[in-house]
């Protein structure tokens, strides 16, 4: 049987020398959904089709596998890794199946606030507040840190099935002035950067006002400490630290940046048992302090969310990587073909 690191080239391509590229891929959910105003999903059947691709037009490595190759100058052309971010179950219900059967390997980067409970993310809780309702209150008050935000929705009050079919496949940051999604996007904006707690305490003060029920769905929960463990026993798969509460780190000082850090890592070393040496920011969001303190924590690699190729030259706690859509096989084998076509990136830090 074939390795699940072995790679697949088309006739005439082989290793390159030190200088050779390679892309990060970057997935949320592996599901498909009414909404999804962050393109955090990929159908199972387009990810199939995208691991298909990978296979035949590329080299899958893992995460270390590819940071040790390219710091070896052992990098093969055309070199893809994939990971996730987060720790939906839809990763280990929908994605390790067919990672399986392509044989191509992955890292899991996930946050641990969750785990072992039916809670939501905070952002999938805001949707069913904000986005579920087809009318809502036309105007909103919600105390803040920075004192009493306030909305008047005006239009946004009511949110018709037209509408709402034209926010399929929107994403909140495009939508239109005015509009349900725009004013979801502008609530979110003012949540993100505030501490957990009290975010926890917008949102309830959110569903007071929507009047929505927005009690958990099953499908939309994280992976528990029984998947993530199944997760780790796999050889193709590899788990990576994402803080406890998926903050944007460079908003907060460093005490919290290093407890964010290092407690999300514990919480999965004693699920996982083994060392947890890869991390992924937050939003993409860090600051130099940031990088000191994974450094310092004996962190091997970080990754970001810029859109960029990857190379020999990259700095392994600023590693680049696309965001994917939810693209039909031959659509996304195009994606691949324009990524490596781009530029190598520079080292940033």
């Amino acid at each position: 049987m074939m390795s699940a690191h072995e790679p697949v080239p088309e006739e005439g391509a082989g290793a390159m020398p030190a200088k050779a590229k390679a892309i990060i891929l970057m997935y949320h959910r592996i599901t498909r959904t009414e909404l999804d105003p962050w393109g955090m999903c990929v159908s199972p059947e387009n990810f199939s089709e995208h691991l298909r691709a990978i296979r035949r037009v590329a080299t899958p490595m893992s995460l270390l596998d590819f940071v040790r190759a390219r710091e070896s100058g052992q990098l093969p052309e055309r070199a893809v890794v994939v990971t996730f971010d987060d720790g939906y179950l839809d990763n280990f219900e929908q994605a390790l199946p067919l990672l399986r059967q392509h044989q191509v390997p992955a890292t899991l980067f996930i946050t641990t606030c969750n785990i072992d409970s039916p809670r939501e993310f905070w952002w999938d809780r805001l949707e069913t507040l904000l986005l579920a309702p087809t009318t809502l209150p036309e105007r909103l008050e919600l105390p803040l840190d920075s004192g009493v935000r306030v909305w008047e929705l005006g239009s946004a009050a009511n949110y018709s099935p037209v509408e709402r079919e034209n926010d399929r496949g929107t994403m909140a940051w495009l939508a239109v002035k005015d509009g349900r999604l725009r004013f979801f996007y502008d609530v979110w904006k003012s949540l993100w950067p505030l501490a957990a707690d009290k975010r926890e305490q917008a949102l309830d003060q959110l569903a007071n006002w929507s009047g929505v029920d927005s009690s958990p769905s099953p499908s939309r929960r994280s992976m528990s400490s029984a998947e993530i463990h199944a997760m780790g026993q796999e050889s193709l798969m590899t788990i990576g630290a994402h803080t406890v509460d998926h903050p944007p780190l460079s908003a907060h000082p460093a005490e919290f940046q290093s407890e964010q850090i290092l407690l999300g890592r514990e919480n999965l070393q004693q699920i996982l048992g083994v060392p947890v040496t890869t991390f992924a920011y937050p939003h993409g969001e860090y600051s130099p302090e940031t990088i000191r303190l994974l450094r310092n924590a004996g962190f091997e690699c970080a990754v970001t969310v810029q859109q960029k190729v990857v190379g020999q030259d990259s700095d392994d706690m600023t590693l680049p990587r696309f965001g994917v859509k939810d693209l039909p096989g031959g659509a996304f084998r195009a994606q691949l073909d324009a990524w490596f076509g781009l530029p190598e990136t520079p080292a940033t830090a």
